[in-house]
């Protein structure tokens, strides 16, 4: 079949009056359109100007039309209508059924007079993506007139340049769906690189100031850590509980830098060694990628910037708490430097791993004891960044420094949990297997609201608090509420992912990642159960002997290939792999339909957090792969587990944080 050249890059809907289009649009406009885009205008079809005679059939072609259009593009202005009926009736509806479909919407205006008509029609305004425009001086206006902060601006000098410019505009726009996510990795990295620079290390974390002693107290149970048991980490969880609780009420730049005294001394290591350990822990993150625009993806910067954009976007300059426009990106920094500098070198302690993205963790280059005080000064380091990035507004700084402080304390709760459910000792493992189903997915639910779900509602939190939602939104203490929860949401469902991620064998899947510790079923060699495995080891399809081998993979630091073909032959058969994945699913659409409804936002803003939080069933491919490799049979999962532990997180919408932890304060 031969191919058309003659397609169009773009299908355009104009939606405008008849008449509107018949006296001013067909002269002036038309001629320049439909040389490189398709522009439908309805008035082409040759319906009566009268509406109260308007067949349907002519409205519902229309309605085709906008359903399969790129974009639109809307000229409408005050006119006389034949029927009496208010001015650009038809046109604002066709309008706002486009916006609710998510599709661009481009506004023609011509002068002053026009932009001042579409200036009073708030809620078209509110919503609009683009103003084309031939005259100079209004795009001038626009590009600082309060109503349209937030519109693209179209300029063309003459009206032969109408159609590359709209098609320049919605390149970046198609291409910003897709590449979003690269864009906001992008300017992170490149604030990071220019914040945490060793010379800005060096001078942030060598300070003049004296070593605060009480910081300098709690440190002295690390002194002899050997991490040859449980107990070793669990004094630096107690550690560093002891370290965010006594600095609750003393977050100043003073007391931060009387903390990194304390902490620097005690490390008692050469500056070179120092800087050298930091700057390895943020190495991954942050590293230049050549020939691309993201190196890692950052997930939560990326919500960050996500959950702030929409209470911000359509706020001017003047408006906003900080005004810098790098803002948003320096606190996305912040975050993932907390994420690396803090969590992952303690953390990557605690389980022993060696690799994180294909770089030596910090104890595997280093010492043990380097990363412990590399996590520490990383702690310390975060909340003094975010009062640095806020110093023009110092009681924003403190609300940010103080949720990342409270997180902490809370984090390094739930660390002890992770630790708990690290099964690592046939005590342990016994343990596991007496326990009740129910019980145990309370425990897990518990384990990754506080490694993991804690910090996306920390940062939630953080979105909340660095908008100024007050200035845009009327309902602010809703979303002072729900902000934190699809936080939460969206990282309860980036982890019960990546924990399903963790059984793709990936010698058998060349398109998949390794993850970020290079290698498959690293969670089962370190102890670790996740949904998966504990719906597999309570599932009523399975052997006892088939159980007790599960069991005993648990902490198998040599797990061969054929284990862990074994492994996943049982979460399939046992129908554990798609209870994991209807968790997820279930996770999503609660996020969707009681969360994201909330935000006062136009279809074409909360389509970026729809598409950020919406995982697809992509990750269950290599499973049916291997099954149909196989010829694996697969069993019906068990429904009413499922129920018990949706029902279970869901419930944590209406529980604070400490509560959200209970059932382990209580059995601990």
């Amino acid at each position: 079949m031969l191919k058309n050249t003659n397609k169009k890059k773009y299908q355009l809907y104009l939606a405008s009056g008849i008449g509107l289009w018949r006296d001013f649009f067909k002269p002036q406009y038309s001629k320049y359109f439909n040389k490189k885009i398709d522009l439908f205008e309805p008035g082409t079809l040759g319906g009566p100007e009268d509406h109260r005679f308007m067949p349907i059939g002519i409205a519902c072609y229309d309605l085709d039309k906008i359903n399969h259009s790129d974009a639109l593009l809307v000229y409408m202005k005050k006119y006389k209508p034949i029927d009496g009926a208010p001015t650009g009736t038809d046109s604002t509806w066709e309008c706002g059924y486009g916006i609710s479909r998510g599709k661009p919407v481009i506004m023609l205006i011509e002068d002053e007079e026009h932009l001042d008509y579409y200036s009073v029609q708030w809620m078209v305004s509110f919503s609009i993506n683009a103003i084309l425009t031939t005259n100079k001086k209004i795009a001038e206006i626009c590009r600082n007139h309060p109503k349209f902060v937030h519109a693209t601006i179209i300029f063309a000098e003459t009206g032969e340049q109408i159609e590359r410019r709209i098609i320049e505009y919605l390149d970046n726009y198609y291409r910003s769906i897709y590449s979003r996510s690269g864009v906001i990795n992008y300017q992170v990295d490149e604030q990071a690189r220019k914040i945490f620079s060793a010379k800005n290390l060096s001078k942030n974390v060598f300070t003049v100031a004296d070593p605060d002693q009480q910081v300098s107290d709690f440190l002295a149970p690390l002194d002899k850590l050997k991490f040859d048991h449980d107990r070793d980490s669990l004094k630096v969880c107690e550690t560093e509980r002891k370290i965010s609780h006594y600095l609750k009420d003393k977050l100043t730049l003073k007391q931060l830098d009387q903390a990194l005294a304390a902490v620097v001394k005690d490390w008692d290591q050469p500056a070179d060694k120092i800087i050298d350990c930091l700057r390895h822990s943020i190495l991954p993150p942050f590293a230049r990628v050549n020939g691309r625009h993201s190196g890692v993806k950052k997930t939560r910067p990326e919500l960050f910037f996500e959950l702030y954009d929409l209470v911000t976007h359509h706020l001017i300059l003047e408006q906003r708490f900080i005004k810098s426009p790098t803002f948003p990106f320096d606190l996305g920094a912040i975050i993932e430097l907390y994420n690396w500098m803090n969590t992952y070198a303690l953390d990557d302690v605690f389980d022993n791993s060696q690799f994180r993205q294909k770089e030596p963790t910090v104890w595997k280059k280093f010492t043990r004891r380097d990363a412990i005080f590399t996590g520490l000064v990383g702690h310390l380091l975060t909340l003094k960044y975010l009062l640095l990035i806020t110093e023009e507004k110092p009681e924003l700084g403190q609300k940010l420094a103080k949720t990342m402080n409270d997180y902490n304390l809370m984090m390094y709760q739930g660390q002890v949990l992770d630790l708990t459910l690290t099964f690592d000792s046939l005590e342990k493992k016994k343990l596991l297997e007496k326990m009740d189903s129910n019980s145990i997915c309370q425990l897990y639910s518990q384990r990754i609201y506080g490694i993991c779900g804690g910090f996306y509602e920390a940062i939630g939190e953080l979105a909340a608090s660095a908008g100024n939602k007050e200035e845009q939104i009327l309902n602010a203490k809703e979303i002072d509420r729900i902000s934190p929860l699809v936080g939460m949401y969206y990282g309860l469902i980036q982890m019960v992912r990546n924990d399903l991620g963790d059984y793709i064998i990936v010698e058998e899947e060349s398109g998949m990642s390794k993850g970020m510790k290079g290698v498959s079923h690293s969670d089962i060699s370190e102890g670790k159960v996740d949904l998966a495995f504990l719906a597999a080891l309570h599932s009523k399809c399975l052997s006892p002997k088939e159980k007790n081998f599960l069991l005993n993979s648990l902490n198998n630091k040599n797990l061969s290939q054929d284990d862990k073909v074994e492994i996943n032959r049982l979460l399939w058969q046992s129908g554990a792999i798609d209870l994991t994945l209807e968790f997820i699913i279930n996770l999503i659409n609660h996020v969707k339909d009681n969360l994201l409804s909330v935000y006062q936002e136009t279809p074409t803003r909360t389509k970026w957090m729809f598409s950020l939080v919406d995982i697809t069933k992509e990750i269950l491919i290599p499973f049916k792969r291997q099954a149909f490799k196989n010829n694996w049979p697969q069993y019906q999962f068990d429904h009413q587990l499922l129920d018990n532990i949706s029902e279970y997180i869901f419930s944590f919408d209406q529980l604070d944080r400490s509560a959200r932890l209970s059932i382990f304060n209580e059995q601990n």
